[in-house]
């Protein structure tokens, strides 16, 4: 049952990349790098997974003192925690008897980026690969390297600007309209995390495709017939925003950050 759920996950994903689909799945690099069998697998690639356990391996390595087994006292070993239970894998045979030193420090940080990174997800990977394949076929896949096949999950460059031009308005709100001004001063103000978090609530992602905004629908913004009190509400499968015709941009700025902060205020419809 488990391999078939990521399977399934992997069979989506494929399928949105093949349809030029946005779609929020914030994959590492490191797993396209698997997919496409390209690319080294090492240190760096932890800092995307775990920043913590990346900056401990990284000091690890760092250490340039003698006293290095006797300071750390950890032999070959992972912990990883089972159903609430927690167990030590070895790293090789033998591990748990085998301190880490000087001499095999390196040796220790590579076996514990391919234990995390190959062998605890074998399965897990071997299904979602199989799912990703079975809709892309593989010959074409090759043509790409890791960072590319990621770009087409979802593009992380925004122009903003070219945001604003290709949006539509509807109804009596028009690219003049003092509240559709009002609505892209504060928009422009918002500072970069603001900005993708108004994109997750209007579209249900923060991405972008990878040919830009043309490649998806673009917004429409139209009046909803309510007062100063009421949020801004998104129609995420068409990218329509709701904008009720405040009095002022100052009431329209804080109900449009209260909606894409808080998701009780988000409203999706």
């Amino acid at each position: 049952m488990k391999s078939a759920k990521y399977w399934i996950k992997l069979t989506l994903c494929a399928l949105a990349v093949y349809n030029v689909t946005i779609i929020d799945l914030p994959f590492p690099l490191v797993l396209y790098k698997k997919l496409l069998n390209k690319g080294k697998i090492d240190l760096d690639d932890m800092k995307s997974l775990s920043p913590t356990i990346y900056l401990s391996l990284k000091s690890l390595l760092n250490y340039t003192e003698d006293d290095l087994e006797s300071a750390l006292c950890f032999a070959f070993v992972i912990e990883r925690d089972c159903f609430g239970e927690t167990r030590e894998i070895e790293l090789k045979p033998g591990g748990s008897s085998i301190m880490v030193n000087q001499a095999n420090k390196r040796e220790f940080v590579d076996l514990y980026i391919d234990y995390i990174f190959n062998k605890s997800c074998e399965m897990q990977f071997q299904a979602f690969s199989t799912g990703f394949r079975r809709v892309i076929n593989s010959k074409p896949l090759e043509l790409f390297y890791p960072d590319e096949l990621m770009l087409f999950v979802g593009n992380t460059h925004y122009d903003w600007n070219e945001f604003q031009k290709k949006t539509e308005y509807k109804g009596e709100y028009h690219a003049n309209h003092r509240v559709i001004q009002w609505f892209w001063q504060v928009f422009h103000k918002m500072n970069e995390i603001e900005k993708k978090k108004f994109l997750l609530f209007l579209t249900g992602s923060d991405r972008v495709p990878v040919f830009g905004w043309s490649q998806t629908l673009p917004m429409t913004i139209q009046r909803s017939y309510t007062d100063d009190i009421h949020l801004p509400a998104s129609h995420t499968c068409f990218n329509i925003l709701d904008l009720p015709t405040y009095s002022s941009k100052e009431i329209l700025k804080t109900k449009l950050l209260e909606a894409i902060q808080h998701n009780q205020g988000f409203n999706l419809v």
